[in-house]
C-alpha cells in the first residue's frame, strides 16, 4: 500500500487526507516541517505533500535539501503553493520537486498526479545488478551498484549525455554545445572541471579520457 506524508502547518482541514485514505493510501500528517526528517526515517513514505509557504522557512528550499539526503532517495515530492506565481513553479521544479500544484487543490487532480508519480518506473535490483551505473532520468538520480544519489544539474546532464552512447568519445565542443545554451561563453576548462567532479562521485574508472579528443563513458 502506498503511503503519503502531509505537512499541514496550522491547517486542520482533513478533507484531502480523508479523501486519500478512502482511495486506499496510508496517510501520515505532520504539524511542523522541522520534524520532517525524523518522520521520513520513521514512516518511510512514498510521497510527500509539502507546502511552499512554511512558518519557518520555505518549502522550495526544504525540497532541495531533502533531495540531497539519502533518506529521501526514493521519495516523490509534490510542492503546494497558495500563490499562483510562475517563478515559484519554476523554482520548485528546479529544486527537484516531482510535481507542483496551486491551491485550491482539486482532489481528483491531486489523485491523478499521485497515481502518475507512483507509476513511474522505479529501478529494481534486477535492473542494475549487472550494471556498474544506471541513470534514472524520471527521478533525476544516479544509481551505482545499488546506491542512489543526486548530482548537480550540469553534472547530471553531462553524465546523461555520455551515458546515452556508451564507449563513444565525446569531444569537449560536443559536450559544451549539448549542455550549455550559450556555449560560446563557456571557458575552455569548464568541461574538464565538471568531469573531474563527476569522477569524484561515481569513480575514476567509469569515465576515460582520450587525449586530445574528449571523454567516453565505459559501461558494461
Amino acid at each position: 500500500m502506498n503511503s503519503v506524508l502531509m505537512v499541514q502547518e496550522g491547517n486542520s482541514d482533513t478533507t484531502l487526507s480523508d479523501f486519500l485514505i478512502k482511495e486506499g493510501y496510508t496517510v501520515f500528517k505532520l504539524d511542523k516541517a522541522d520534524k520532517i526528517e525524523l518522520q521520513l526515517q520513521d514512516k518511510k513514505p512514498d510521497l510527500l505533500l509539502l507546502p511552499v509557504e512554511l512558518k519557518n522557512g520555505n518549502g522550495i528550499d526544504l525540497c532541495h535539501q531533502l533531495k540531497q539526503m539519502e533518506v529521501s532517495s526514493n521519495l516523490f515530492i509534490i510542492l503546494i503553493s497558495r500563490r499562483k506565481e510562475d517563478f515559484s513553479l519554476i523554482a520548485g521544479l528546479d529544486s527537484g520537486a516531482d510535481d507542483f500544484l496551486f491551491q485550491p487543490i482539486h482532489k481528483r487532480v491531486l489523485l491523478g498526479r499521485i497515481k502518475a508519480l507512483m507509476k513511474r518506473k522505479k529501478v529494481k535490483d534486477s535492473d542494475w545488478k549487472n550494471q556498474a551505473l544506471v541513470i534514472d532520468r524520471d527521478r533525476y538520480l544516479i544509481i551505482k551498484e545499488g546506491t542512489e544519489f543526486y548530482l548537480p544539474k550540469k553534472e547530471f546532464e553531462i553524465l546523461s549525455l555520455l551515458y546515452s552512447k556508451p564507449n563513444k568519445v565525446f569531444s569537449r565542443e560536443e559536450i559544451k554545445n549539448a549542455i550549455w545554451e550559450n556555449f560560446e561563453k563557456v571557458r575552455g576548462r569548464t568541461v574538464d572541471v565538471h568531469i573531474r567532479k563527476i569522477r569524484e562521485k561515481i569513480g575514476e574508472e567509469l569515465i576515460s579520457t582520450v587525449k586530445g579528443v574528449g571523454y567516453r563513458l565505459e559501461v558494461n
